[in-house]
C-alpha cells in the first residue's frame, strides 16, 4: 500500500510538472507570435488578466478610446488579440469576399444550447446564407407593418410622457423622466411586437416585465468579462453548461421567462394563425422558418436591438440638449417643418432624411460614443496578413475598436474630440455621406453588418424628432447627469431629465 501510494504521488507530481511546463512553453510561444505589436501591458501578451480586468472595471470605453493615441493603429490586447481602429483594415476583414471568420467570442450570444442565431454563426458562408434568408424581414420589404408598429410605439411613448410627466398645475412638480429606463421600455416594446406579434407592455404598464432588464443589467459585467477570457467563455457557454444552468422556458423571471413568452406567441401563431399579421414573425413564417427558427430570430432581435438602440437615443439627446446653440438650431428646424406641413406624425424616414440638423445630431451623437463596445473579433485566415508593416500570423483575432475609430481626426477633423454636429452640415453631399458611412461602421460592415441597422435608425429618427417636437428637455443634474459604467454597452440607470410641453407643439400634432 505504501508503494502504491508513493507511485500515485509520483504520478501526480509528474502530471502537475508536465502541465506547468506546457503552460510555460505555450505562454512563451503565444507571447512571441505577436511580440512585435505594441501593447499597453506585457501582461496582455501572456494572459487575459489585463483584458479581463479592463472589462470588469467598467472603464472599457475610456481605456479602448485612448489606446491608439499611445500605441499606434495596431495594439495587442491579449495573447491572441490585436485591436485596430483603421477603417481600411476593418473593411477588408468584413468585405463580402473576405475569408475571415468570426472568433469564438461571438458564442457568448448563445442563449439556446440547441440553436444558433445570426450572431453565433461563425463561418462566412453559412452566415451569408442565413442572413440572406432573413434580411427581407429586417429591411421591411416583406414586412409592411414594420413602420406602422414603430409608429404606434412612438405615439405611445409621447402619450405616456404627457400623461405621467406633465402637469398643468404650476404648483405641482410632475415626476422626472428616467431616460435610462424609458428608452429601454420603448425598444423592448418595439422588438417584442416585431419579433413575436405582441408587445410586452413595458411602456403601457411602466414595468420591467419578468425583471428582464434588471437581470440583464446585473449580468452585463460578468458576461462581458467572460466573453473576453477564452477558457471561461468555452466553459460557461458550452452546450452542457447551457443545458444545465442556462435560461429555461419555464423560468419565472429574467431571460428564460421571456423565452417562455416568445415560445407561447410563436406557437399560437403557428397553431391558430391569429389572422393576417404584418409583423416580422409573419414574415419569418412566409420565408419558411420553422417554430424554433422563428423563436430564435425573435430572441436574437431582443439581444441585439434593445440596449444598443436605447443607448444611442440617450446619448443623442443628452449631447443635443447640453449644447444650447445646437439645441436651438434643431428645434427651429423642427418647428419650421411643422409650420410648413412637411412632416407627418410620427415623422417618416423620408421626411427625416430631409432635415439636415436632425441628421447631424443623430450621427454626431452616435459618433461621440458607440452604442456597443464589443471587440467583435475576426480570425486571420491561413495565409496570414500584413498590416502597417507588421505580419499578423494565421489564427490571430483582429478586434474592432469603435470607441477610437469614431474619434479619429483623419476621418472627422481636428476637432474630433469635440461635440460638433456642424461638421456634417457644412460638407458637400458626397463628403457628408462619406462621413456618415464612417460613423455607420459602428454597426459593422459588409457581410458582418448589423441586420437590425435599418430598424435602429427608424427608431432613432422617429423618437428623437418627436421628443424634440413635443417637449423641452433639461438635465436634472448637469454636473453629474448619471452614473455610467461600460460593459459592452453603457449602463446608465439614473439618467433623469425634466420635460415641459413645447408651447409650439400645436404647430405639429397634439399628443
Amino acid at each position: 500500500m505504501e508503494v502504491a501510494g508513493f507511485y500515485l504521488i509520483l504520478i501526480l507530481i509528474i502530471v502537475a510538472a508536465s502541465f506547468l511546463i506546457w503552460l510555460l512553453f505555450s505562454g512563451v510561444w503565444s507571447y512571441r507570435r505577436l511580440c512585435h505589436i505594441p501593447t499597453p501591458s506585457r501582461l496582455a501578451g501572456l494572459s487575459y488578466l489585463w483584458l479581463g480586468y479592463i472589462t470588469w472595471s467598467g472603464k472599457q470605453y475610456w481605456v479602448h478610446r485612448d489606446l491608439h493615441k499611445k500605441y499606434g493603429p495596431l495594439v495587442r490586447i491579449g495573447p491572441n488579440e490585436v485591436m485596430t481602429d483603421d477603417p481600411e483594415i476593418l473593411k477588408k476583414v468584413a468585405s463580402t469576399n473576405s475569408t475571415y471568420r468570426r472568433a469564438e467570442w461571438y458564442l457568448t450570444g448563445r442563449f439556446n444550447p440547441y440553436f444558433d442565431n445570426l450572431f453565433t454563426i461563425l463561418d462566412p458562408i453559412p452566415h451569408q446564407k442565413a442572413k440572406q434568408r432573413s434580411m427581407p424581414a429586417y429591411l421591411g420589404r416583406e414586412t409592411p407593418g414594420l413602420d406602422v408598429i414603430i409608429n404606434d410605439k412612438v405615439k405611445l411613448l409621447i402619450k405616456v410622457l404627457c400623461d405621467r410627466h406633465l402637469t398643468s398645475d404650476p404648483g405641482q412638480n410632475p415626476p422626472l423622466v428616467n431616460l435610462g429606463v424609458i428608452t429601454n421600455y420603448f425598444t423592448m416594446d418595439v422588438i417584442t411586437h416585431l419579433g413575436f406579434g405582441h408587445e410586452t407592455g413595458y411602456l403601457r404598464d411602466d414595468q420591467d416585465h419578468y425583471r428582464f432588464l434588471e437581470g440583464v443589467r446585473r449580468l452585463w459585467p460578468q458576461m462581458s468579462t467572460v466573453s473576453e477570457v477564452p477558457w471561461m467563455r468555452r466553459a460557461l457557454f458550452s452546450t452542457p453548461m447551457l443545458k444545465l444552468f442556462g435560461p429555461k422556458h419555464t423560468d419565472k423571471e429574467g431571460f428564460g421567462a421571456l423565452m417562455g413568452a416568445a415560445r407561447e406567441h410563436v406557437n399560437r401563431r403557428f397553431e391558430l394563425g391569429e389572422g393576417k399579421k404584418s409583423d416580422m414573425l409573419e414574415t419569418f413564417i412566409k420565408l419558411g422558418f420553422n417554430r424554433q427558427e422563428c423563436e430564435s430570430e425573435g430572441l436574437f432581435l431582443l439581444l441585439s436591438g434593445t440596449e444598443s438602440t436605447a443607448c444611442a437615443m440617450r446619448q443623442i439627446l443628452v449631447h443635443a440638449i447640453t449644447a444650447p446653440a445646437i439645441y436651438d438650431m434643431v428645434k427651429e428646424e423642427i418647428m419650421r417643418a411643422c409650420r410648413e406641413g412637411s412632416v407627418s406624425y410620427p415623422i417618416t424616414m423620408v421626411e427625416a432624411k430631409k432635415l439636415p440638423c436632425l441628421q447631424a445630431i443623430i450621427y454626431e451623437g452616435i459618433r461621440m460614443r458607440p452604442p456597443l463596445l464589443g471587440t467583435f473579433p475576426k480570425v486571420v485566415p491561413s495565409s496570414g496578413e500584413t498590416f502597417h508593416g507588421h505580419f499578423i500570423p494565421a489564427g490571430t483575432s483582429i478586434c474592432t475598436n469603435g470607441s477610437s475609430l469614431l474619434r479619429s481626426k483623419t476621418l472627422f477633423g481636428n476637432d474630433a474630440e469635440v461635440y460638433n454636429p456642424m461638421r456634417f452640415i457644412h460638407l458637400e453631399k458626397s463628403k457628408r455621406e462619406e462621413m456618415e458611412r464612417n460613423v455607420e461602421l459602428t454597426f459593422g460592415y459588409g457581410q458582418w453588418m448589423c441586420a437590425g441597422k435599418t430598424i435602429a435608425f427608424m427608431e432613432m429618427n422617429k423618437v428623437i424628432f418627436e421628443l424634440l417636437r413635443h417637449f423641452n428637455i433639461q438635465l436634472v443634474d448637469p454636473l453629474k447627469p448619471c452614473d455610467v459604467k461600460s460593459y459592452g454597452v453603457f449602463l446608465e440607470p439614473n439618467l433623469y431629465v425634466r420635460i415641459t410641453k413645447d408651447q409650439n407643439v400645436s404647430l405639429g400634432v397634439k399628443a
